[in-house]
């Protein structure tokens, strides 16, 4: 008995041996490969069944010509493999950006650190100016030389005139002057 074909249909893909995901190129590959292989020319003896099985290659091809890749669906694995990066980038990032926030944090504290040393040195160098004013006052007062006795005497009959003339001036004004103000 002579063997029997099997009476199973093979999709184009299954004929050029490709996938619904393979895009064009590699389906015109695989055709031309196959097709180098399969010529009637490489085997005339064996003419007919090539002519029948590049006949059928060349169908598969023209049926697949404008195949849009299908776009393979991930598995598991690498959906896991892509989730874990993912995670990764975005854990490198968080502590990118903490290391930036803690570098920024720093250069804050030691500029404040900075204006504190330079806020204390004014303020002990003002201390040390008031200070050094105070003791130049108090050596020029402790310099002077006291008032002689007519001196005094003249500083006293002064003070009096002036109080009696503040009195005057401050008393009780005439009434032409009160309406002419």
């Amino acid at each position: 008995m002579a063997p029997t074909r099997s009476t199973t249909q093979q999709t184009p893909f299954q004929i050029l041996g490709v996938t619904a995901c393979d895009d064009h190129a590699t389906i015109r590959a695989a055709w031309k490969r196959l097709v180098k292989l399969c010529h009637p020319d490489r085997c005339p003896a064996d003419a007919a069944r090539l002519n029948r099985k590049l006949a059928e290659l060349n169908a598969a091809y023209d049926k697949l010509k404008n195949h849009v890749p299908v776009r393979a669906r991930p598995r598991a694995a690498d959906f896991a493999a892509e989730q874990a990066a993912e995670q990764a980038a975005i854990r490198a990032k968080s502590a990118q950006d903490a290391r930036a926030s803690a570098r920024a944090v720093a250069a804050q504290r030691a500029k404040a650190e900075v204006r504190a040393k330079a806020d204390a040195q004014a303020r002990a160098e003002a201390l040390a100016r008031a200070e050094a004013a105070r003791r130049a006052k108090a050596s020029t007062t402790a310099r002077a030389k006291p008032l002689s006795a007519s001196e005094t005497a003249t500083l006293h009959t002064a003070t009096r005139a002036f109080a009696d003339a503040r009195t005057a001036f401050d008393g009780p004004r005439p009434a032409a002057v009160i309406r002419a103000a």
